[in-house]
Formats: C-alpha cells, structure tokens, sequence
C-alpha cells in the first residue's frame, strides 16, 4: 500500500509543512479531484502548497516523468510543499475528494503527458470463497476403501492421525499426519485406508474461484501455525454461533489456502529458521506426539514436566506460542476429542468412557463436553443413531 505524507517530513520531492488554515494563512485555490487516474504531470518553477481538505488524495511525483519507474505516491494528509521543477499531479482515492493548491503567485504550470496513464492501484482480492459447506471430522478403522468419486466442487483433506493413500486421476499419493491435499472439481478421487487401526482426518467442503491450478494434487505438510487454525476453525464450528465467527473461519481458511499457494505449507523448512526455532518446533511436537499418544491416561501438566524435564513456565510458554492455549486446555480439548471418537466407535457407555478419560464423573464430563462442543454427549450420541 502506499506511505502517508506525514510518515515523511522531507525528501527530494517535497517537505511536510503546517497547515496553512491553522496558520491564519488563506489557501489560494480549492480545488475538486474526481479521477482516480491520469497521464499527465504539472511542472511548477516555483514550490507549490498542497492541503487535504476532504476525501483521500494520491499524491504521485516524479523528476523523470517519462520513466514510470520514477514516480513516487504518497497519501495526502496534512499539508505539504512540493520542490521547485518537481512534477506531480492529484488521484482521487475516495469517491470524490478536494485538495487546497497554493502556487506562488504568477507561476502558471507546464504540462507535461507521460507515456501511459497512472492509475490509483486497488487491492484485488484473487481468491473468493463462495461457499464453505462443511468441515468433518472423520474417524475410519482400516483396511477401507472409498472409491472412484467426481464433485463438482473443492474438497480438502487433512490427516489428523494415521495414513491415507489418495489416488487422484492416474495419481498416487500417501499422506501422513499433518499431511494435506486440494481435490478440484471434475478430478476423478478414490480413498484407501490400508494400515489397520484408526485414521483420523478433516474433510472440508467448499467452492471458490481463483485457486491456482499449480497446487492441484499436491501434497503439503502443514505446520504448527496451520494446525492451529484448522482447530479453531473446527472448535468454532461446533459452538453456538457468535456474530464473527463465521468471519474467522472464512479467514482462517483462507490463511490456509494462500499459504499453500504461496509456498509457506510445504514439506521443506525454512533455512532461515534459527536454531532455537527448530529445537522449540520439535519439542512442541514431540509434547503433542505424547499427549495424543497418551490421551486416555488422564496426563497432566505434572507428567509434561516429569517426562520432558522442563519447567513448568516454559511448558506455558510453548503452548501459548504454538497452539494460543495453555497446556491444561489442550489436554481437556484433547481428551473431549477423543471423547467423541470412543462414542462413535467404542461400545462403552458415557459413565465408562468419562472414567477411562479420567473425569471424576459423568456430570463433570457432560459439563465439559457440552461447554466445548455445544451439546451434551447423551444428546451428540442420539445424533449418530440413524
């Protein structure tokens, strides 16, 4: 975006002055700017005054006006005194905006054309999200298969837990925890579950336009700062609806997408990533690897300080820089996660699966759950009942 006049008191094309209205000083000519683009430059011999009356200017300056190259902006604020021989013409960045013109007297401009018009630059918004339909978590016991499927729309996949093999037009490709791939319209999608146990991942439903085609069927492996994201997109999915929560899950997606589209989610770290940087990364992952690992023996923060031999305050630390949350949420949002998984899958009844989460009772239990995910789980159990 562009600089303000006030972040620069001086430089070769003008100096910031007061504004001649607080002065007792009468600006000679107010002067309407209706166009957000020109090609040409007016050249005084003398400084020229400018004031910002109303509306937002663009203020685009030059020595060298047929070298495009050259030309400075800066957003009027304030007034300021343009340098002798210096060219300079007014962009209307608001609907319509008025500038104050003060030329020493009898100093008529020169005009000069420049070799191609000069416009007000926009922020265009490439990617349009029309229509996030759904985010589901997913929970499979392999071996399972899923098989020969075409949408109409975007699907991304993101393992949670365990291994998918994606077969994506005549494509193969295996994805592990943290692992994630874009499924574009018309692409003919199969899925393979082939290791025994569980297979966790999220399935998000969308359509949007302007996604590069360069990221179809690739493989990304998402970091701490993205899983973080797709967790709070999901933890706000599942509660009641505040007024900007659909905002933030738009945006945090959105995060995701541009991230993968720039180059920022890949399976290759940044070089520049210092050494501590990398030892806090490991660490962190090597604490959540424990506690997914872990999560039914009712862990502790006692157990991260025992296990890892770290301090209690640099266990907040961590937590705080890379997940946003303290240690005990964490575990309590792991072990309710997992609360789910059990009610779909296990047949325990809520009383065990709350004592072998380690919950002192069922009331306790069904408080937490229905704090974090909007329902009780006696009620999240009748939904699964078809």
């Amino acid at each position: 975006m562009y600089n303000k006049t006030l972040t620069t008191y001086s430089n070769n094309f003008f100096e910031n002055i007061d504004t001649p209205t607080s002065t007792g000083r009468i600006p000679s000519q107010l002067v309407t700017v209706r166009k957000n683009y020109s090609d040409t430059f007016f050249q005084f011999s003398k400084s020229v005054n400018i004031t910002s009356k109303d509306g937002i200017a663009l203020v685009v300056m030059t020595n060298q006006p047929k070298d495009p190259s050259s030309y400075q902006e800066y957003v009027l604020q304030g007034s300021i005194r343009i340098k002798p021989g210096i060219c300079f013409n007014t962009l209307a960045m608001s609907e319509q905006c008025r500038v104050y013109l003060a030329p020493a007297a009898h100093d008529d401009p020169i005009t000069i054309t420049t070799p191609k018009k000069f416009y007000v630059k926009t922020i265009v918004e490439m990617i349009q999200i029309e229509q996030l339909y759904s985010l589901l978590y997913q929970v499979k016991t392999g071996p399972s298969s899923q098989l020969n499927q075409v949408h109409d729309y975007y699907e991304m996949i993101i393992v949670d837990q365990g291994e998918i093999l994606h077969k994506i037009d005549d494509q193969e490709i295996i994805a592990h925890k943290n692992d994630c791939i874009l499924i574009f319209p018309g692409q003919k999608y199969s899925q393979h579950i082939k290791r025994e146990g569980i297979t966790s991942y999220l399935s998000i439903l969308f359509n949007a336009n302007g996604i590069d085609a360069a990221i179809k069927s690739r493989l990304f492996h998402l970091g701490s700062k993205h899983t973080y994201l797709i967790e709070r997109m999901i933890e706000l999915s599942n509660q009641i609806q505040s007024p900007y929560s659909g905002d933030e899950i738009l945006l945090n997606f959105k995060t995701i997408l541009l991230n993968m589209l720039s180059g920022q989610a890949n399976t290759s770290e940044d070089p520049t990533t210092s050494m501590r940087e990398n030892y806090e990364n490991e660490l962190f992952q090597a604490i959540i690897d424990y506690l997914h690992a872990n999560v039914e023996k009712e862990s502790q923060v006692s157990d991260l300080v025992n296990t890892f031999s770290l301090s209690r305050s640099t266990i907040q630390m961590l937590f705080k820089k890379y997940a946003n949350t303290s240690p005990k949420n964490y575990i309590n949002s792991l072990r309710l996660k997992r609360s789910k998984v059990l009610i779909r899958e296990s047949k325990l009844s809520l009383s065990e699966i709350a004592n072998e989460l380690g919950y002192g009772s069922i009331q306790y239990f069904s408080r937490a759950f229905s704090k974090e995910f909007g329902m009780s789980p006696s009620n999240y159990a009748k939904s699964l009942v078809k």
